[in-house]
């Protein structure tokens, strides 16, 4: 792969990746929540939905789903219902903050992991710029498989880096202004930006 191609999808993606967005909203939810040091089930989820979608994408999977009407509006729909559902939680779920550097506030690893891996994987916005960009910087004459490692490695590591970025920005805030209240307001707040969220999906579902 050429290498000015690489960094034009590098610069892309990264303008695509930390611009706020369902992932980065529950990753900086659960760093204030329980500090950046117990989020990295929750960045490693993502990650991995990540790779899995953009592993599809480069496979032509996608490609298949988009040609189907049917197919792609009962995917689009999964992404809606799994954001309205996260957002119910955020506004009516009661969670404790940890503020005491322990864990006596119990969310578990497993729970983290799958939150964030079943919102990457349902994702229309990822997928999308997968099937949008890939084209553009993948070449016919070369191998398919070590273009698409590179270019699904470089999208999942920058988004690490990011997440990571709004983990610790959030771990900074909370130390120093993070109360139960507050957290409380931010959830709430946070579930209604998913419902504006869904809502965006659902108007272009046709």
């Amino acid at each position: 792969m050429d290498f000015w191609v690489w960094v034009s999808f590098v610069l892309i993606s990264a303008a695509n990746i930390v611009t706020p967005g369902p992932a980065i909203l529950n990753t900086v939810r659960r760093a204030a929540q329980l500090g950046m040091g117990r989020v990295f089930p929750t960045i490693l989820g993502n990650t991995l939905g990540l790779a899995i979608a953009g592993a599809f994408c480069a496979g032509g999977v996608v490609s298949f789903v988009l040609t189907s009407e049917i197919l792609w509006s009962l995917f689009r729909w999964l992404g809606v219902g799994y954001l309205v559902w996260l957002g119910l939680k955020f506004v009516f779920k009661r969670e404790e903050i940890d503020l005491s550097g322990d864990v006596s506030v119990s969310v578990s690893g497993l729970t983290l992991f799958w939150e964030a891996f079943l919102l990457a994987v349902t994702n229309p916005k990822a997928i999308l710029f997968f099937v949008a960009l890939f084209p553009q910087v993948m070449s016919s004459e070369l191998a398919l498989l070590p273009q698409a490692s590179i270019l699904v490695a470089t999208f999942c590591g920058i988004s690490v880096l990011s997440l990571s970025g709004y983990s610790a920005l959030a771990s900074l805030l909370r130390a120093r202004f993070i109360t139960q209240a507050r957290y409380r307001r931010f959830r709430v707040l946070s579930g209604f930006v998913l419902f504006g969220f869904a809502g965006k999906i659902a108007s272009e579902v046709r």
